[in-house]
This record gives C-alpha cells, sequence and structure tokens, in this order.
C-alpha cells in the first residue's frame, strides 16, 4: 500500500511529468483534433482498430497500424525529390569512427556501406562490400570484395580502404571495440583480405555490420582534411549541406553500387520535442516521425492518413553510476540505488505501458541471456545500506540526461524515487552532443540517464562496450579486472557451453556490482505518412532510411 508521503511524491512526479511532455507545445501546438476522444486506440494483431484500421503483426512483437497505399510503378513512374525524417535525437556529428549517437550511425549506413549488411525484414547478414567471407582457421577470416564499387570522389573501393578503415579505426573511440580483436588487415590483392586476429572472435561478422565500422577512403584521408575526408563514402546518399541545430541533407549518388535511389533527397529534420515531431507529421511538414509522445500514439492509429508502426526495440533505458565519482564509489552506495527503483512506477508515468521492466545488463534477445537476481524495490533496504555505507541522512548529487523528451521524464522519476531514500537529485539537461561528451569514458558526471542497444551485433560487443576497462563506451568508468577477464574469454571460448556459463557469470557480477541499473527495454514507434514506401525495421537502434521514396504519379 502506498503511504501518504509516497502519495504526494507521485502526485508532485505526475505534475512534473505533464509539463515534460507538453514542453516545446504552446497552446496552439497541440496535435491535430481527429474528433476522436483522448484515450489509446483498442488495437488486435492481424484484425482492425476501433477505427477500422487494419492491424497486422507483420513478425514477433512488430505492430503496424494502417498500411502504405497501394502503390503501381512503371518506366514512366515519377517519386517524390524529397523525404523529410525527424528522429528522436538529432543528429550531432559525421565523425564516423568516433560518433556513438544512433541518429548520426542511422545517417552512416546512408552514405557508407558496411563489408557485412543485415537484411532487417529477413533477419540475416548479407554481402555488403564484402560479397563472401568465410573462416580460415581459429584466428584467420577472408574476404572477397565487391569489385565495381565506386566512392562519392569517382574512386574505386579496393582492399587497400578495408587496411586504411581498420587500422585507423583500432585507435578511434567508437569504432575500436568493433576491430579490438583484428590484429593485421593482410591485402591478398585488390579484393582480397584476410582479417587476422589475436585470438578467436566469435563475433566478428556481427561487428563488421555495425556503422561504426563503415568502409572509409584511403584516397579521401590522404588528399582533404579529416572533416572532408569523413564525408566521402559509398553509399546510396552523399552529403549535401549540414545546418547543425536545423537539419541535415542528403542527396542520392547517381553511380551507387546497389542502382540509383527512387528519391534525390533525405532531410533529417532537428526536432527535439516529441510533440512538435508529431504536429510535423501531422501537418505534412515531414513524412517520417520517430518516437512520437506515447501518450498521443492513437493521434498516428486513428489518423487515415497516417500509419503506426510499434516496434520492440533493442535499447535498454538504464542509469550509470560513475564508479570514480564520490560517494559512488562505494558499492553499498550503489546498490542502495538499485533497492531505491520502482520500474513499474517508472514504466507506468513515463511510458505508459509502451515499454518493459528490466533487471539485467543484457537484452532478452540474446541467446547468452540471464534472468540475473537483480533487488527489487526497497526503499527501506535502500536507506539501510546507505547508512551503513555512512550516509544516514543521504546526500546531493545530479542527475544529467539529454534533451529528449523520454530521457527527461526518467531522470524526473528518478528524482522523486531517490528523494524518498534522502537523496536530493539535481536534474541537468543538456544538448545531446554535450551529454554524449560529458558521459564518455573519464567523464565526470555522476549519474547519467542513458540507453545501450548495442544487442544486435553480439554478446561481445553488448558487454565488451559498456563494461570493460577499456570498452569505447565505458561510461560508468568501471576498471575491475575480473571483468575484464571474463569478457576477454569468453569471447574466445569455443564451446558453447562454457562461453554461456561465463556470460552468466558475468551479468550476475555486474547486477552486483551496481554500476549499472536497469529500468526498461523500450520500444520504437515510427509513424510515418501513408504516402511512404519502402519502410524497412531498425536493427537495434540503426535505422535503415536509404531505400524509402513516394510515388507522385
Amino acid at each position: 500500500m502506498y503511504n501518504n508521503k509516497k502519495l504526494i511524491l507521485i502526485l508532485i512526479l505526475c505534475i512534473s511529468l505533464v509539463f515534460i511532455m507538453l514542453s516545446g507545445c504552446s497552446t496552439q501546438d497541440k496535435p491535430t483534433d481527429t474528433g476522436q476522444q483522448n484515450n489509446e486506440t483498442e488495437t488486435t494483431p492481424n484484425g482492425t482498430d476501433s477505427s477500422g484500421k487494419p492491424v497486422t503483426e507483420i513478425k514477433k512483437g512488430v505492430i503496424v497500424t494502417g498500411e502504405a497505399l497501394d502503390v503501381k510503378e512503371d518506366a514512366n513512374t515519377k517519386y517524390k525529390e524529397t523525404i523529410t525524417i525527424a528522429p528522436s535525437l538529432v543528429f550531432t556529428s559525421m565523425d564516423v569512427q568516433n560518433e556513438p549517437g544512433g541518429t548520426a550511425k542511422s545517417v552512416f549506413l546512408m552514405v557508407f556501406n558496411t563489408l557485412v549488411d543485415y537484411d532487417t525484414m529477413k533477419d540475416e547478414y548479407i554481402p555488403g562490400l564484402a560479397e563472401s567471407w568465410k573462416q580460415i582457421s581459429d584466428t584467420v577470416w577472408e574476404f572477397k570484395l565487391r569489385q565495381g564499387v565506386k566512392f562519392h570522389d569517382g574512386t574505386e573501393f579496393t582492399a587497400k580502404d578495408v587496411k586504411f578503415t581498420i587500422d585507423r579505426g583500432k585507435e578511434m573511440g567508437a569504432s575500436k571495440s568493433r576491430f579490438a580483436s583484428i590484429s593485421e588487415v593482410e591485402i591478398i590483392d585488390d579484393y582480397t583480405v584476410n582479417l587476422i586476429l589475436f585470438s578467436p572472435d566469435n563475433d566478428i561478422v556481427y561487428k563488421l555490420s555495425e556503422p561504426n565500422t563503415v568502409m572509409l577512403s584511403a584516397n579521401a584521408f590522404e588528399t582533404l582534411d579529416e572533416n572532408e575526408a569523413n564525408q566521402v563514402g559509398t553509399g546510396p546518399y552523399m552529403y549535401k549541406e549540414w545546418v547543425q541545430g536545423d537539419y541535415l541533407s542528403l542527396i542520392r549518388f547517381d553511380d551507387y553500387w546497389g542502382g540509383t535511389p527512387k528519391t534525390k533527397e533525405i532531410v533529417i529534420r532537428s526536432i527535439p520535442e516529441a510533440s512538435s515531431r508529431l504536429i510535423a507529421l501531422q501537418t505534412g511538414e515531414i513524412d517520417i516521425c520517430v518516437d512520437p509522445p506515447v501518450i498521443d500514439l492513437h493521434y498516428v492509429a486513428e489518423d487515415e492518413n497516417l500509419v503506426l508502426w510499434q516496434i520492440p526495440s533493442s535499447n535498454i533505458r538504464h542509469i550509470s553510476v560513475n564508479m570514480e565519482v564520490e560517494p559512488f564509489t562505494n558499492k553499498l552506495v550503489r546498490q542502495a540505488l538499485m533497492y531505491a527503483v520502482d520500474r513499474e512506477a517508472l514504466l507506468a508515468l513515463v511510458y505508459e505501458g509502451n515499454a518493459t521492466p528490466h533487471y539485467g545488463v543484457m537484452h532478452p534477445m540474446s541467446e547468452f541471456y540471464i534472468e540475473a537476481d537483480t533487488p527489487e524495490y526497497n526503499p527501506e533496504k535502500a536507506k539501510s545500506l546507505l547508512a551503513e555505507a555512512g550516509y544516514p541522512d543521504g546526500f546531493k548529487t545530479t542527475i544529467y540526461c539529454s534533451a529528449g523528451t523520454v530521457q527527461k521524464a526518467v531522470a524526473t522519476v528518478m528524482q522523486a524515487q531517490l528523494a524518498e531514500i534522502g537523496i536530493e537529485a539535481e536534474i541537468q539537461s543538456l544538448e545531446t552532443a554535450t551529454f554524449n561528451a560529458g558521459v564518455a569514458h573519464g567523464g565526470t558526471f555522476p549519474l547519467a540517464v542513458d540507453g545501450w542497444g548495442g544487442h544486435t551485433i553480439g554478446p561481445d560487443n553488448a558487454l565488451r562496450t559498456y563494461f570493460h576497462s577499456k570498452g569505447s563506451s565505458n561510461r560508468s568508468n568501471i576498471n575491475d579486472e575480473y571483468v575484464d577477464k571474463l569478457i576477454d574469454e569468453a569471447i574466445a571460448e569455443k564451446d558453447y557451453e562454457k562461453r554461456k556459463s561465463l556470460y552468466a557469470e558475468l551479468q550476475q557480477y555486474l547486477i552486483d556490482n551496481a554500476n549499472w541499473i536497469p529500468l526498461a527495454i523500450e520500444q520504437i514507434n515510427v509513424g510515418m505518412n501513408v504516402n511512404v514506401q519502402g519502410f524497412e525495421l531498425p536493427h537495434g537502434l540503426f535505422h535503415h532510411w536509404y531505400n524509402l521514396y513516394i510515388v507522385e504519379e
């Protein structure tokens, strides 16, 4: 039962969340009135919703309300020149091998190509710039490269570019963990390379599909400055114009090896507030809206001019706890935070049911996931641990988050829940680029509302990136020899059951260490105009936007 104090806290929290969800939306900026009551649309998989629109479960957990217009195409078909997309996070950098942001990575997949691609609609790895690959020995992989591929500057893609990309990437922040197991790139001929590994890497093929591993032009980096060189790819689109904080424009590459795209230009708009993105979709200002407000999804579902995709996400929303900032150097304090989290209240207040509570450091999509013994909500136990750690009256700290609507809402809930155990937390909401820089390895943010969706490219990436002392996103600044040892042993272990046991031990150890506080597995909601064709499911948090088009006539 809720006591009076908790009821008051929840009331204050609900009022705060209303203001967060409506921020950036003036009295004129309410979602377009559809004539429906403000409640959730009832849907039945493979049936219809309450407004009569078709509802289809196209694959496990993926629910589509509405459907794209049925169009006919022939040699005379004309296509709309520009498609405009508003993602939930802004585009922050063209620095391919250093930028960790999900929107930037989605753009990288349009401007560049990886050696290995992933078909999200068929759930299979397919050839990218590598036509084929095979394992020669435990530590040698052969890759046969696609011939006739041109970079945007007209030069040809060859084995030289593969070697340059990997050699450079091993020293860069976001790509180094993907290439860490590669000792040498051996050029056999212009279109064949051998990747020689330090030790066996069971996940190497998965890693080579990740956006930070896209192939760069050696010639561009030899002849241009770094900023310009980072814009030369082999992908279906080229950079045209970037106005920071406003939009990014991409123009099609007519000599793309995979065929000329149907859409001439794709524009990525910066609209941080979810409510404003929804309004832009309803008014036709944009064609695709990523993550409209969860409380307003029914507006998309009920609008005959829109289609709603609801997609299980790979993203685990969590709190990163900085082990190098007092008092979080103390394990008892970190464990107290674990007991302070009421996940059910968080989901009800922030996600309106469009997420599931989570209790682990890996995603259930992984075959190596275990249901760890994670502390349940117990504020009295949390207070006891704080007292044992020397903080009977709590302490003051700061929770950092990016400017996204969900991130700010999660921070607000956490602020209230920490207050229940005597911790007074200030919230600092920052622009995405500033936030990413502040939470990077070596940063000083004590607590950060964070998200990690790198579970789609194998268990090693899922755990090494965040928890290895040399991980590219080691945001809790963990430096634990035992953790490093388990991660390094697991990636090289050929015996499946032994590898599974190593990952199980590691997951429980990390939960007990409490430098990562799991909160929820989120859902990706995408609203789009019914005219949009060619939409593909994202690969984790990385969207596949390069085949989008709209038929005009």
